[in-house]
């Protein structure tokens, strides 16, 4: 009978993943025949629209972007049952993802229905949003989607384990969906950051924007849960490890509610809506109550020990603090304009500053942590030395708080992992965990890269007309010509320009798109302008060259800058990626 029973929940599992897919397919085909009588796709089309982008406006907006991660968590469980089908926790699994599943099907039908249409068709429909015209539309956001959809899978099986018991079988398992949500949610991040690098803005690679830090929050709080597994097999905090699990998927929930909510001024804020703000909030504050209520209820199971002082799962502890001190600091930069806003009906917003400031010294805390734990010795030293060698290297750090200084102690750090890393393979240590040396030392390479950018890059604005030439900082910036290129929804200006640098030249193409549109009657109706940033990218630095506004005495505005260390910043991040999809397969095999 039991047998039945599971049969039965797996075959609706896969009949509801079927259904979902059909939708989808059908939802596409309105795009690409341009069916504009449905809402969604004449807010977010237009017949002069190139069909990759008809096929990508599908997760474009609120209704179908939500349709996307309903879509995918339907598939993550069909996965869950094909890869899992003998796991004695699948049944407890798939209870709490019909459980989620139910939910986000209700507000999809009844806030989000990407299949409402109008009672007259028109002819043609608006355009898809120009800064979402970018082949990254393709993998950005599902691939965003897919991390906290992963994140919903890993969060079923820790509830599994509250009502039975966390084994090793368990444990395999949660650490096998730990890890692909945490290398696909920092995939869709890193992916995010290119986006932003030459689209959204003029050359920034991080802005703290309020959708970034969203994503930021969940990729924290899974980074902490996916170290404290490494002390949980011996049941080492295994409550804290729990905590984890639920506060992650959460706090994905919580993204998703600030994004669409409509509350949010962002440059990312492209499917929000305030109406959708309530249901949602509902949603987490139902899921909320239900999760940590069953935590709390089943705490005495819970119970765990303490690790022994300065081991090194007691610095995995550190480590998840530090974590954990972070994503407070972003929460509540993210979340305190909101709540000034409307306690005060004043708005309030916090700068870069402040997350820079701030989360720069707890950085720094995690590098002297990798470092310490490559020193055993230092670590089993007197406790009393022990603190005030801690205390004054920590003293310093705050007190000497600044970019300058941090660049020179990153840097330091940065060559002790690396001497040690290569010690360590030239004397081929058999305890040597390959992906935690890659990892430690791609967060040392991209901290000591971002301060590198931040210490160095500088930008200048100026009005330059064709022929003409600028210096800055050592080089020579030549405007070469302005081409007009028509294309099928946009027409652009192509500004060519030549960059010499210590005897060196090399191209730079910027362009400023007049996107277009068919309107009333046929006619073409020009909408947005965007600049395309042009970016000649080198090992140590990049050159950027912005097209701006066309002056009435023939001169364009210009904004050039030398961006230093963005070629190490993707390299340390490919590498953080590398060390965690190794670390996952490493991890599932133990």
């Amino acid at each position: 009978m039991k047998a039945k029973s599971h049969d039965l929940t797996r075959n609706l599992i896969y009949a509801n993943f079927w259904t979902l897919l059909i939708g989808s397919l059908y939802l596409s085909y309105q795009f690409l025949s341009n069916n504009f009588s449905f809402v969604y796709v004449f807010q977010n089309s237009n017949t002069l629209l190139p069909i990759f982008y008809k096929i990508s406006a599908f997760w474009a907006a609120h209704e179908g972007s939500f349709f996307l991660m309903v879509l995918l968590l339907s598939l993550c469980s069909a996965l869950n049952n094909i890869f899992m089908k003998d796991s004695r926790y699948l049944s407890l699994s798939n209870s709490v993802l019909a459980f989620i599943l139910f939910f986000y099907l209700i507000f999809l039908v009844l806030t989000s229905n990407p299949f409402m249409v109008f009672d007259v068709a028109f002819t043609n429909g608006s355009d898809l949003n120009p800064l979402l015209q970018d082949p990254l539309l393709v993998i950005h956001p599902p691939m965003l989607f897919t991390g906290y959809v992963f994140y919903a899978i890993t969060f079923s099986f820790v509830i599994a384990g509250i009502f039975t018991n966390f084994d090793k079988e368990l444990f395999k398992i949660i650490k096998l969906w730990a890890g692909i949500a945490w290398f696909t949610l920092s995939l869709g991040i890193l992916l995010g950051s290119m986006w932003a690098y030459y689209e959204l803005g003029w050359g920034g690679y991080w802005f703290w924007d309020p959708v970034e830090n969203v994503a930021l929050m969940p990729w924290l709080a899974g980074t902490a849960f996916t170290h404290s597994l490494t002390f949980s097999r011996n049941k080492v905090l295994l409550s804290w490890m729990v905590f984890l699990g639920i506060l992650t998927f959460l706090l994905s929930i919580l993204g998703s509610f600030i994004v669409r909510s409509g509350i949010l001024n962002s440059v990312h804020s492209f499917a929000s809506d305030p109406s959708r703000g309530v249901f949602l909030l509902s949603l987490f504050a139902l899921f909320s109550l239900v999760s940590l209520g069953l935590f709390f209820w089943r705490s005495n199971f819970l119970d765990s020990k303490w690790p022994r002082f300065m081991s090194r799962n007691y610095l995995l502890v550190l480590n998840n603090i530090i974590l954990m001190t972070i994503l407070l600091i972003v929460f509540l930069g993210t979340l305190y304009p909101i709540y000034y806003e409307v306690i005060y009906s004043e708005k309030f917003s916090v700068g870069p500053n402040y997350f820079s400031e701030l989360i720069t010294p707890a950085v720094f805390a995690l590098i002297i942590l990798f470092t310490a734990e490559q020193f055993p010795k230092i670590l089993s030293m007197d406790k009393l030395k022990l603190f005030i060698i801690l205390g004054v290297v920590t003293a310093a750090i705050l007190i000497l708080n600044s970019f300058s200084m941090g660049l020179f102690l990153s840097g330091i750090f940065l060559a002790i992992l690396i001497f040690r890393a290569i010690f360590d393979f030239l004397s081929k240590k058999k305890s040597l965990k390959i992906h935690k040396v890659l990892g430690h030392l791609a967060v040392a390479s991209l901290t000591f890269s971002v301060l590198l950018n931040h210490e160095f890059s500088k930008n200048i604005d100026f009005k330059i007309k064709p022929n003409d030439e600028v210096e800055f900082m050592g080089t020579n910036l030549i405007f070469k010509s302005v081409d007009v290129v028509k294309s099928q929804n946009f027409n652009s200006f192509v500004a060519n320009f030549e960059v010499e640098d210590k005897g060196k030249y090399f191209n730079i193409v910027a362009e400023k798109r007049r996107y277009k549109i068919k309107g009333p009657e046929g006619a073409i109706v020009f909408t947005e302008v965007t600049s395309e940033t042009g970016i000649a990218p080198y090992i140590t630095k990049d050159y950027l060259v912005v097209l701006g506004d066309l002056k009435p005495d023939g001169s364009w505005v210009v904004r050039y800058s030398i961006k230093y260390g963005i070629m190490m910043i993707w390299m340390s991040s490919c590498l953080l990626l590398l060390s965690i999809l190794y670390g996952t397969v490493r991890r599932y095999d133990y």
